[in-house]
């Protein structure tokens, strides 16, 4: 996957999203700035921030102490040398070019304060073995959703990845994030503007609670449209205190921690009143949710039904293909391959070893088949239907699915897993990934799970009625308040996200007279 996210346009690949000059302003405007701190900016971009920090600076101490000012003060640095020359064009324009002594074109996530002497060679190549308590307050408007480096993208995670044995999402602004309360001093300040996605999305639990238990904690609205991008956005701003006790503030309102460790994703978005359906069981306990698996190639293999008939374009059979070292490597996740597995497959390359892979030959006409078929299962694809929903679909499926797993099996990385592999045609409900609630349905037996539409099983020993009353449940108003204000409020409804909704209890019937 990151692979592909590489190949993006330059703009999406560096999580580009550059701060209107106003909204910048008006951020800055609202913050108490003296001399005497210490100033970060790690991805400055065109300056928004910068600009307004330093003018504000310079109403202070004037225009001839600025450049010294900043040679000690000030600290920021870009990835992209189009901005970064940018900016220092607009500097020189207006007479700062001194300014900029302390701004390096670089990758924050491999950058390091100047006059950092005290780390080992090999720390300083990265980062550092213990957080550096330098800067008073950081600002800025990380990249959201940027492509790693994959060259330190697995020694990073290993850095930046865990906090108090919990996991961070390995994502651009959620890295940014923990590197800079690492470089924030005890009681020092980071402002940053930010997805809206950091309230609750179950990804960032674990950045969540890392930040719980290291800083008081302030949302709040952006003082105006954040025209770059659709994504809501809103600003965090993180104090750094090392000892409690440490506020939770959400767009003007305390949340009681109490409140927040009632939810199972620490999320932000909960109040009192939702608070109390967290305290008793929930989905997971009753049902057990999956994914589906990615299939890598829907076109070759996914049929659409018309009138219990689908269409075969193609005519598929398996052949050998001899293994060799460059497939291997062509196939693995940024391109590295450990030294034993290398070893194993030039050995087999030498031996002239073969593996079996799929071929097809498109037909000049389809065959008319009439379902059902022993060539084909029915497939769980996304609807926006609910409660139940005729098939839709068949995957091509022979031998008990042979061709897709070997097409899987000899692909790219990323597609050798088989996501819902012990649920395939068992009975249960489904519903669509991406949607503004839960779609739930019935799942009819004998389906093969799709991985856009997530589906859940009674556990063991669970009376099979329940099954229809959670269907139900889940198709309820407050079951979408819980679940799209506290649970996940982005469009996408994972797996897991069902698993932590409340269960809601039964009301029992009255009994009626003379039973």
């Amino acid at each position: 996957m990151s692979v592909a996210k590489l190949a993006r346009e330059r703009k999406r690949q560096l999580g580009q999203f550059f701060t209107p000059s106003h909204i910048a302003e008006a951020i800055v405007n609202k913050l108490t700035i003296s001399p005497e701190q210490i100033i970060l900016e790690p991805s400055f971009g065109n300056g928004a921030f910068l600009f307004p920090i330093i003018n504000k600076i310079k109403a202070q101490i004037g225009q001839e102490r600025l450049i010294s000012w900043s040679q000690n003060n000030l600290y920021s640095c870009e990835i992209d040398p189009h901005a970064y020359n940018g900016f220092r064009a607009k500097c020189r324009m207006a007479n700062l070019d001194g300014i900029t002594n302390n701004l390096e074109n670089c990758d924050f996530f491999t950058w390091m304060p100047k006059g950092i002497d005290r780390l080992s060679a090999t720390n300083k190549r990265l980062y550092f073995s213990a957080p550096l308590a330098v800067f008073d307050l950081i600002i800025g408007n990380p990249p959201f959703g940027g492509s790693i480096n994959p060259s330190i993208q697995d020694e990073l995670d290993s850095i930046l990845g865990f906090r108090n044995n919990r996991k961070i999402k390995k994502e651009t602004y959620a890295f940014f994030i923990v590197k800079c309360v690492d470089l924030l001093k005890d009681g020092g300040k980071l402002v940053f503007i930010c997805s809206d996605t950091i309230l609750t999305i179950p990804t960032m639990t674990g950045l969540r609670e890392w930040l719980q238990q290291t800083c008081s904690v302030d949302i709040s609205a952006l003082p105006s449209n954040f025209d770059d991008t659709n994504q809501d956005m809103l600003i965090i701003s993180l104090t750094k205190q090392l000892n409690p006790p440490r506020q939770i503030i959400v767009m003007g309102k305390p949340i009681p921690a109490s409140e927040i460790s009632a939810t199972p994703n620490q999320s932000w978005r909960i109040d009192s009143e939702l608070a109390r359906y967290f305290t008793g069981i929930s989905l997971g306990d009753k049902m057990i949710a999956t994914s589906g698996m990615t299939i890598g190639n829907n076109e070759l293999f996914l049929r659409e039904i018309h009138n219990d008939t689908i269409e075969e374009w193609y005519d598929f059979y398996l052949e050998q293909e001899l293994i060799t070292v460059d497939k291997l490597l062509a196939r693995a996740r940024l391109g590295k391959v450990s030294a034993s597995k290398l070893q194993a497959v030039a050995e087999q390359q030498k031996k002239g070893d073969t593996e079996t892979v799929v071929k097809y030959q498109k037909r000049d006409k389809p065959l008319i088949i009439k379902l059902p078929h022993p060539d084909s299962c029915y497939y769980n694809k996304a609807t926006s239907e609910i409660i139940y929903s005729p098939p839709q679909w068949v995957i091509f499926w022979r031998n008990q699915g042979e061709y897709v797993y070997t097409y899987k099996k000899t692909g790219n990385w990323y597609l050798h897993g088989v996501g819902g592999k012990p649920y395939f045609g068992k009975q249960g409900l489904t519903w669509s990934l991406i949607a503004p609630r839960l779609l739930t349905r019935y799942l009819p037996a004998g389906y093969i799970l799709d991985s856009g539409c997530p589906c859940a099983f009674l556990r063991d020993g669970v009376e099979p009625h329940e099954l229809y009353f959670i269907i139900g449940w889940t198709l309820t108003d407050l079951c979408k308040l819980l679940l799209k204000k506290v649970l996940n409020h982005t469009r996408n409804i994972q797996s897991k996200d069902f698993e932590r909704l409340p269960k809601k209890r039964r009301k029992a019937l009255p009994l009626r007279a003379g039973m």
